[in-house]
């Protein structure tokens, strides 16, 4: 912030009346003031206004640059991946963007939580472009694929939103089947052999399955030994043995086992299907 006029003068006049070569060639003795000593009219206060005058407004412009570079970077267009997320959870079905021509970019002139129809988003780089994955949700809060209606108009809201040139690609699909065969061995004081809590009427391996699958964010990635983790650690579990996980993708029509230790879901998330069917109970491995 730029400086008074005599806050400016003031700082000047204190050093120049202080400097012992100065009070002795103008004979300034004891504690005199440089008001006290040179009078209003005096050639020396003029100089120094005029000086104080100059850097004042040299403060002022800076300030005012300083102040439009730092709206220009407030308002600019930072195409970042987090940048992406943000402005996919910013759609709003069925209402029109406006052209803001303060800041060169489309937006809603009013938000509206009801009419924000996408829910989860996964954003990707993909060397020459970004990739879009985004889904509804369903009555659960679970994801669930767009409309075809919703993601045509989405498309093109991403379309005018984007910067100019950049390619985009945006998908939704809904959630990846996964099946898996493990052996469970429990502890009879805990469970019956289904699986079930004696004490209560709920499935803790089942629970700590889908507990995990649910933890794994949108777009990220199932590892099978985070898996196993979350199983042994299910009340009334002893030991697990993995035996195989195999997903398919909402638009396949079979399943394929997971030949490594990773894989990250077509549709960003995961859906468990006839898992109790598959999961075995043991007393001993």
């Amino acid at each position: 912030m730029a400086r008074s006029i005599s806050e400016i003068k003031r700082e000047m006049t204190d050093m120049f009346i202080s400097d012992p070569y100065i009070r002795e060639k103008y004979g300034i003795e004891g504690d005199g003031a440089f008001d006290d000593v040179f009078s209003k009219v005096s050639v020396e206060n003029i100089l120094f206004f005029i000086v104080a005058s100059t850097i004042y407004v040299l403060e002022s412009m800076f300030d005012a640059l300083r102040s439009e570079v730092d709206e220009k970077s407030r308002t600019a267009v930072v195409a970042s991946l987090p940048w992406y997320y943000s402005i996919c959870l910013e759609y709003q079905h069925g209402d029109e963007l406006v052209y803001d021509d303060t800041t060169k970019t489309y937006r809603y002139p009013d938000e509206d939580d009801s009419k924000r129809v996408v829910k989860f988003a996964a954003c990707s780089d993909r060397g020459g472009g970004v990739l879009i994955l985004v889904s509804g949700m369903d009555g659960e809060g679970k994801p669930e694929a767009l409309s075809s209606d919703i993601l045509d108009a989405f498309k093109e809201y991403i379309r005018r939103r984007k910067p100019a040139g950049v390619l985009v690609d945006v998908f939704s699909y809904d959630p990846d089947c996964i099946s898996m065969s493990l052996y469970v061995q429990y502890d009879p004081l805990m469970l019956e052999t289904d699986g079930k809590r004696i004490s209560g009427t709920d499935y803790p391996v089942e629970t700590a399955i889908e507990g995990y699958l649910s933890s794994i964010k949108y777009g990220g990635t199932f590892n099978k030994t985070k898996l196993v983790d979350a199983v042994q650690s299910a009340d009334g579990v002893v030991d697990v043995l993995l035996q195989d996980v195999a997903v398919r993708p909402a638009a396949s029509a079979s399943y394929v086992s997971i030949s490594g230790n990773n894989y990250t879901a077509v549709g960003g998330a995961f859906k468990t299907e006839k898992l109790r069917e598959g999961i075995t109970y043991v007393l001993q491995l």
